[in-house]
C-alpha cells in the first residue's frame, strides 16, 4: 500500500459513513379540500436551514441530518402543520387547508 492509501483511506471512509447515516423524509403535499397537489410548499426540518420545496405534483424528498425530528410544512395562504419522523419516512399524503379570514364585527352605533 503506497502512503497516499494510508492518508487517504480515513477521510474516504468517513465520507462514506457521513452518506449512510442521513435519513430521507418524503411525501406529497395536497390541498386538502379539492385534492390537488401544492406545488411550491415549503418543508424544513425544524429548528434547522435545512429544506426543500414539493415539485410540481406535490412532491418532496428531504435528507435530514439526524435520525429523528420533525419538519413543517408550510404554504401561502394555508394552515403550516409539523410532523414528527424517526429515521426514513414516507410521510404519504399531507393535506393542507386554507386559512380561515376573519369576519370584521360591524361597529354599532
Amino acid at each position: 500500500m503506497g502512503i497516499k492509501f494510508k492518508i487517504l483511506a480515513p477521510f474516504m471512509f468517513l465520507s462514506l459513513t457521513t452518506t449512510i447515516a442521513q435519513t430521507v423524509v418524503s411525501g406529497t403535499v395536497m390541498d386538502e379540500k379539492i385534492n390537488a397537489p401544492l406545488p411550491g410548499a415549503s418543508i424544513i426540518e425544524k429548528g434547522t436551514t435545512n429544506e426543500t420545496i414539493s415539485d410540481f405534483d406535490g412532491n418532496f424528498s428531504l435528507k435530514i441530518t439526524g435520525e429523528s425530528g420533525e419538519i413543517e410544512i408550510s404554504y401561502l395562504r394555508y394552515t403550516t402543520i409539523t410532523l414528527s419522523f424517526d429515521g426514513d419516512s414516507d410521510l404519504g399524503t399531507i393535506s393542507l387547508s386554507t386559512k380561515k379570514k376573519k369576519k370584521k364585527k360591524k361597529k354599532r352605533h
